[in-house]
């Protein structure tokens, strides 16, 4: 029985423009019979170093077998690479500009793969919309069973683009949901004993779960996907601490074990 392929599409495009839904007319064009879900065309705009939580959060639940498009593209037009990567959530197309490193750093090996310019002509010199003519191209081969080898060449992923660390003691808000609720750059593995939220006025208790404070209170947990999060019951956090997206914040955290992002 003939495989049908589940591609997954994360993007910065928005959902305005017609951008997401000529992507997909580029794969059904070659693939039919594929199956295509959206993660989300919310990234960030221009913030690859903001991307990478989406796609930890999101790519343990798809298939090994998946094919994944993540396109926050900055440098579209310029010269920077087009990766390929494989890895335990199967394969993905994306630009080298960050994210490949921290999927390295976050995920485990992964086996790394530089796109040939000289395999895509048109794509590769396309000046606004290299997701259509260059990335989603590249991703069509391989499904198709073409050899990896006749598109890309292995990378050592020590030659990927690296974005800077995270300062001390200051967390990245790297989303601020529909809710209102402000995702913060550390991911926890043993709750901590303690956390401080170090804003001026604010005093911001560490609960366990949203029911531990009354509506309209702020708190700070660790979230379902392991994250820290500044929420306010029953309304927006970022609202009441005027807070946005890609911001930094100071924190103090005490006891247990995690990592910023």
């Amino acid at each position: 029985m003939k495989k049908i392929p589940l591609i997954t599409l994360a993007t910065d495009f928005g959902t305005d423009d017609p951008y997401v839904g000529i992507l997909k007319g580029v794969f059904y064009s070659h693939l039919p019979d594929a199956r295509i879900v959206d993660i989300t065309h919310h990234l960030p705009a221009f913030r690859p170093d903001l991307a990478l939580p989406y796609l930890l959060d999101s790519l343990p639940w798809f298939p090994p077998d998946s094919y994944h498009l993540v396109i926050v593209d900055p440098g579209v037009g310029s010269d920077r690479h087009g990766i390929l990567l494989h890895g335990p959530f199967g394969w993905m197309v994306l630009p080298d500009n960050g994210l490949p490193h921290q999927l390295y750093q976050w995920t485990g090996p992964l086996e790394t793969y530089l796109l040939n310019k000289e395999a895509f002509p048109e794509g590769h010199h396309s000046p606004t919309f290299q997701a259509r003519d260059f990335f989603a191209p590249a991703l069509i081969r391989l499904i198709k069973g073409i050899p990896v080898d006749d598109f890309s060449s292995p990378l050592n992923p020590d030659q990927l683009k690296k974005l800077s660390d995270p300062l001390p003691g200051e967390c990245r808000i790297w989303n601020t949901d529909r809710f209102g609720n402000i995702l913060l750059g550390f991911h926890v593995k043993e709750s901590p004993s303690k956390v401080e939220i170090l804003l001026k006025g604010w005093k911001i208790p560490y609960v366990a779960r949203y029911q531990d404070i009354a509506p309209g209170e702020l708190g700070v947990l660790v979230n379902s996907s392991r994250w820290l999060e500044i929420f306010c019951r029953e309304d927006s956090a970022a609202d009441r601490l005027h807070l946005m997206t890609g911001e930094r914040i100071p924190v103090r955290i005490s006891g247990g074990e995690g990592r910023f992002f």
